[in-house]
């Protein structure tokens, strides 16, 4: 009897615990991301260069981290490349969370990812 009423909480902990997971795990993954594309950002000597090696950086991280974007969108702020200079890159991420709808949790849910590089200091101009 006592095992008849134990058992779906236990499975609804285990379910709980798989989503805490996946949400930790997508926020820490889209800081990742983030700052590979500001870092990318910052080796270009162009503003168009830097923001695709950033979109390009953000696309081949995605097909090797285990992060499930239904969707995502990389916002850049290139200040200019000068050396010292700071580029910022915040990555939106609408993970998918449908494995887990006997929760009762939407279906996706949205995580962001903040970072920021410094253009080297001694790197000559363009």
């Amino acid at each position: 009897m006592e095992l008849a009423v134990l058992t779906p909480l236990l499975i609804l902990l285990a379910l709980l615990t798989v989503l805490a997971y996946r949400m930790v795990a997508a926020e820490m993954t889209a800081n990742t991301l983030a700052h590979a594309a500001a870092r990318a950002a910052t080796l270009q000597r162009t503003p168009a260069a830097a923001e695709q090696a950033a979109r390009q950086s953000v696309a081949n991280a995605l097909r090797t981290h285990d992060l499930d974007c239904a969707a995502y969108s990389l916002e850049l702020d290139i200040a200019g490349l000068e050396p010292g200079a700071t580029v910022d890159a915040a990555l939106t991420c609408h993970v998918d969370l449908a494995g887990l709808s006997g929760l009762g949790v939407p279906l996706t849910s949205e995580v962001r990812g903040e970072a920021s590089a410094v253009v080297d200091v001694y790197r000559s101009g363009p």
